[in-house]
């Protein structure tokens, strides 16, 4: 597409609002904003105002993209392409604060993607793991028929037709003081994630590569503990004088009836809890720190802070999102090689740069390079189920 005028490129974008772009100019838009999102740095010629303004739009452009059911499950859109949310008044702020810098490198962009990402191609994860019984028992819950999986160890164990685990316990065995000391497990793949709805009705959202270990019953115990390795997102049920905890390798959570988010991945450099809803206590030896709404705490070698935080940046991958806001290529790289179950070799010096944006975890994994690519300072090529990483 030759070169435009502001006036012509306003014109394309209310033609993407009304449903009546052409191929080639959604092609357009798609290369301009990755051109321009995509790059650190990006936004530091406009004022604070104008960022925060920015940030908002993309922010709900990215949210109304997203489909939603009546029992609030995402759901997979129609279509098989999901492209960037384009705002028509984000995309008018960076037209006014660049001067349309970004115009005659839009073809640049859209013709140096690589084809070395595009010849072979590797689907996203889905719902996947293993459930181990306190008796030994293994059970594959990505191939398991829907309905009644087990009665035993205190709890009856159910797959829903929507890919859920729902674990009740039996009424009959509840006071049973053998089953206090058992505990099952349940744990994603690389490429893999579940839901569990726990004895007491919590629910919890198992990330790909995480592990949740349970008691087969709470009713005989003080409290309600599970231990976690890997990521999850809780929505805990608040039952009086039993409060739920959640251990990690390194620090211990206590809930007061809440909804949160624990990233404990062992190969990450820092735990972070991020609490959307209630009240939580993080402890690490002898430290506790008490969280409120928006707040994140991050425990590293030097210790445990508490900051305040984008929460949807947290729980992006929940709700179907991978969001990267000034993040490392490395950092990006273990998301993607948890969820695409790939691995993950550099050659040569490992890109220094920061990226931001934000694509579906629906799409295959040459979609999310091809956005990374797309900003010139990283390249791809995927050998085998390997993704090799150069500048």
């Amino acid at each position: 597409m030759d070169q435009l005028s502001k006036s012509h490129f306003l014109k394309i974008v209310e033609k993407y609002h009304s449903g009546n772009a052409s191929r080639e100019e959604l092609e357009f838009l798609d290369a301009y904003y990755l051109a321009f999102g995509l790059e650190a740095g990006y936004t530091k010629t406009l004022s604070e105002k104008d960022r925060i303004l920015l940030k908002n739009e993309l922010k709900n452009s990215i949210k109304n993209n997203i489909a939603v059911n009546p029992k609030g499950e995402i759901k997979q859109p129609k279509r098989n392409v999901i492209r960037w949310p384009i705002s028509t008044a984000a995309v008018i702020l960076l037209c006014i604060g660049l001067g349309l810098y970004y115009f005659p490198q839009v073809d640049k962009v859209s013709n140096s993607i690589s084809k070395k990402i595009t010849k072979n191609e590797i689907i996203p994860g889905g719902n996947k793991a293993v459930l181990r019984l306190a008796n030994g028992e293994k059970i594959s819950l990505t191939d398991a028929d829907n309905g009644t999986l087990a009665e035993q160890a205190g709890i009856r164990i159910v797959k829903t037709a929507d890919g859920q685990l729902l674990i009740t316990n039996l009424s009959d065995r509840e006071q049973n003081p053998y089953y206090k000391n058992q505990y099952n497990t349940i744990e994603t793949p690389n490429g893999g994630r579940y839901q569990v709805r726990l004895p007491d009705g919590s629910n919890v959202w198992l990330n790909a590569a995480s592990k949740l270990t349970f008691p087969s019953t709470f009713i005989s115990h003080k409290s309600r503990v599970v231990e976690l390795i890997g990521e999850a997102y809780f929505e805990i049920a608040k039952v009086k004088d039993q409060p739920f905890i959640v251990k990690t390798y390194n620090q211990t959570v206590e809930v007061f009836g809440t909804q949160f988010n624990i990233n404990s991945y062992v190969n990450e450099p820092d735990v972070k809890t991020t609490l959307l809803e209630g009240s939580i206590r993080v402890g690490n030896k002898g430290i506790d720190k008490i969280l409120k709404p928006g707040q994140q705490s991050v425990l590293t070698s030097a210790g445990l802070k508490v900051e305040n935080v984008d929460i949807e940046l947290a729980v992006a991958w929940k709700n179907n999102q991978f969001i990267f806001e000034s993040d490392d290529i490395q950092y990006i790289m273990r998301m993607i090689a948890r969820w695409y179950n790939v691995e993950v070799e550099y050659v040569g010096p490992i890109p220094k740069n920061k990226f931001g944006g934000a694509v579906s975890r629906f799409e295959n994994v040459s979609e999310v390079l091809k956005s990374l690519e797309s900003t010139g300072r990283v390249k791809f090529e995927i050998v085998g189920r390997r993704i090799l990483v150069s500048k």
